[in-house]
């Protein structure tokens, strides 16, 4: 050692040092051992606590507590060895363990075994609940299977005959006046004349009991019959074809009608009309046609029945709807050759009334509701009010407004043709819309001037 360091030893006391390393000693083995009573007197107080909560439950959950604490202990003394922080976490992780142990025992219940039964199984819901739940389910499930039975099946309304004809219909009347601009150059001669085209309503009676005959008796105007029995709306062929006797009579269907009045010829229509001797009507069409001044028509009627439902004609082609062989088309057609011939000319398309049909086994069918081939009843009704409407064509409501589905037995005299009364029905309901131009709906209900 150099002498500056033997020098400095010699000022050191080494008497004094002891004696503080002694004293220093001394202080922390009294702290130390009023720590450790104090750590006594308060884990004393903790086993005194949970002494006063113990229950039969919490003594239980308490032994397998220490149970547990000892196998964590021997744990951490095998874990000795392990790095400070990695004790640190063990012991943290044991005490909040602890801390939550107590809580339960406290509160009554065990964390571990919360779902187990004093003899350990595994507990739930009680087992009437479950039988009160699935009882529940089947009754909901019953409630709904008959509530839908009930809605399946409906209810049957019964209709006091008596009453019937006093519900409310909505009578669906278009009427369209011509504009000035069509009449000009017309000399009016101061009378009504009404030439009437169609088949059965005005071919079946042609005498004053007849629809024309009717409605000239309630207005006073004139009018000419010009129907052909068993015609219809509809051509069978979109083009005149004389190979069928079906093809020879689309010359009285509408179409053809309007045809020859438009080029005024009415050859073709004699020569068929001439073999129709059973009955005279066919010419008398053909002669009335002949005979009649259009310059003085101011009103075509136009009134088929539902033949063209019976006989199953194609209502319309969306693609093609100018065709002949569509209801629709010869409509179109139909009314367009009368109003570029004689623009002065009213039109008035009188629509089929309600009726039944027979079908293959003689059983009668609700025309409303049954389809026999190319649509009910009603969509012909539909289709033929939306044509008129296109075509500037006034639209005489029949079906809702003369003979409907509640009073068709007063009026049909075999649920399909029109009878006398039913007659009078449809000529008070023409002159009431058509020639009095009254705005107010007319009554299905009752005679609005025949009853007068």
């Amino acid at each position: 050692m150099s002498d500056h360091n033997t020098d400095d030893l010699e000022y050191l006391d080494l008497d004094s040092l002891l004696d503080d390393a002694s004293d220093t000693n001394e202080e922390e083995t009294a702290e130390g051992t009023a720590s450790g009573q104090e750590a006594e007197a308060d884990e004393e107080a903790l086993v005194s606590d949970k002494a006063a909560s113990r229950t039969p439950l919490s003594d239980g959950l308490i032994q397998e507590q220490e149970d547990s604490d000892e196998e964590e202990e021997y744990d951490e003394e095998a874990s000795d060895e392990m790095s400070p922080a990695s004790a640190g976490r063990r012991s943290a992780a044991a005490t909040d363990r602890r801390s939550a142990t107590n809580a339960a025992a406290r509160n009554g219940r065990n964390p571990r075994t919360a779902r187990r039964g004093n003899d350990g199984s595994r507990t739930g819901l009680p087992g009437w609940v479950h039988l009160v739940l699935l009882g529940a389910i089947a009754a909901i499930a019953l409630i709904a299977f008959v509530r839908y039975q009930r809605w399946a099946k409906g209810e049957q309304i019964v209709i006091d005959e008596d009453s019937a004809g006093k519900f409310n219909v909505e009578v669906n009347d278009n009427m369209v006046l011509l504009p000035a601009s069509k009449l000009e150059g017309h000399e009016d001669d101061g009378k009504t004349t009404i030439l009437c085209l169609g088949n059965a309503p005005f071919s079946d009676d042609t005498s004053e009991k007849g629809l024309a005959g009717q409605i000239s008796q309630l207005s006073g105007a004139e009018t000419i019959n010009a129907s052909f029995p068993n015609s219809q709306v509809t051509c069978y062929n979109r083009s005149y074809d004389t190979s069928t006797n079906r093809g020879i009579h689309d010359i009285f269907n509408l179409f053809y009608v309007c045809y020859a009045i438009s080029i005024n010829d009415y050859t073709s229509l004699e020569t068929v009309a001439s073999v129709h001797t059973e009955d005279p009507q066919y010419m008398t069409a053909v002669e009335n046609l002949k005979n009649t001044d259009f310059n003085k028509v101011d009103i075509i009627a136009v009134m088929y029945d539902a033949i063209d439902y019976e006989n199953r004609m194609a209502v319309t082609n969306p693609n093609l709807e100018d065709e002949l062989d569509t209801y629709t088309g010869s409509l179109k057609n139909a009314f367009q050759l009368i109003q570029d011939k004689y623009p002065h000319i009213r039109i008035v398309f009188m629509s089929p009334t309600y009726m039944m049909h027979k079908d293959e086994n003689g059983d009668y069918k609700d025309g409303r509701t049954d389809d026999i081939g190319n649509g009910t009843l009603i969509q012909y009704w539909q289709f033929g009010y939306d044509t008129c409407g296109d075509s500037g064509v006034s639209f005489l409501d029949n079906y809702y407004g003369s003979i409907n589905d509640t009073n068709y037995k007063e009026y049909l005299s075999d649920n399909i043709h029109i009878n006398d009364a039913g007659r009078t029905k449809i000529a008070d309901h023409f002159v009431y819309k058509v020639l009095n131009n009254e705005y107010a709906e007319y009554d299905a209900g009752s005679l609005a001037i025949a009853g007068k």
